[in-house]
């Protein structure tokens, strides 16, 4: 038998696509669908839909049975956070997943599809719906920052990225995880900082990895590259106890840093040096 899966709604909000059985759902498919297919809606069935992560899952209560194993699906969806439903058994047919779109109504549902305002004896089109308009939610990266050294002259931070710099970081020398391209540099040079150093990310083609140093020059911001042999990429704290500086800009050129001086060093001539460029002195 043939796995059709018909695309009946497709719009900015991705998909609502139905199948004569959720065991259709394969490659196809992705997490910007809401899968309506004529199965039964049981643990077993929903292995299917569960690998691609759909914005929803509707099937077929199927009785639902002993034990309610028709319907038992919709946990391991909820506990996935996806909205599951299942239409009323009489109020369509098993394995016609059209009749089950356009004439089902909703005999049971999870958490997830409440929340969204889904209810039993709602069209299973109006439940899809619903679904199809769910946004997701994106959570936040992990973000590492640590200091790394403090004293008279200031602050040496150690993060991941310099995306997780802020204004509480005025002042500061920024030892990051990031390659030092122009992304990198377009970020942090909009900061008042003592200094920033990176990964040279092995430079790259072009010196792609420490472009962003002559943006940093731009704002008159003394900025390093340490040789991603010497310290781990992605790891602000090595950057700044292992780092052995290959490439640095004019701006750090003018306060002493050089080649081959270890990213410790480097960073307190900056914090030393960040005063002068506030009193011209």
């Amino acid at each position: 038998m043939p796995a059709t899966q018909d695309i009946v709604v497709q719009n900015l909000d991705g998909r609502i696509i139905v199948m004569d059985s959720i065991t259709f759902t394969d490659e196809r498919n992705n997490s910007h669908d809401v899968l309506v297919g004529a199965s039964f809606c049981g643990m077993l069935s929903i292995r299917w839909p569960l690998r691609v992560d759909p914005k929803g899952v509707i099937c077929h209560a199927a009785g639902p049975g002993k034990d309610a194993a028709g319907v038992n699906g919709l946990f391991a969806l909820e506990a996935m956070g996806i909205p599951g439903a299942a239409a009323e058994t009489m109020s369509c047919r098993i394995a016609d997943g059209r009749d089950m779109y356009e004439n089902g109504v909703v005999g049971y549902l999870n958490d997830s599809a409440s929340k969204l305002g889904v209810v039993q004896g709602m069209p299973v089109r109006e439940a899809a719906r619903r679904m199809l308009e769910r946004k997701r939610d994106i959570g936040d990266v992990y973000r590492p920052v640590e200091l790394a050294w403090q004293g008279d002259t200031g602050r040496v931070m150690a993060m991941g990225s310099v995306t997780f710099i802020t204004t509480d970081n005025t002042g500061d020398v920024i030892c990051a995880g990031s390659h030092f391209g122009r992304t990198s540099a377009a970020y942090s040079s909009r900061f008042d900082l003592a200094g920033v150093i990176c990964s040279d990310a092995g430079r790259c083609k072009d010196d792609s990895g420490i472009s962003g140093l002559a943006v940093l020059d731009e704002k008159g911001l003394p900025g390093a590259a340490v040789s991603t042999e010497s310290a781990m990429i992605g790891d602000g704290m090595s950057t700044y106890r292992d780092g052995i500086l290959s490439a640095v800009n004019a701006a750090a050129a003018a306060i002493g840093v050089a080649e081959g001086m270890k990213a410790t060093e480097a960073a307190q001539l900056m914090l030393l040096h960040y005063p002068e460029r506030h009193t011209g002195l």
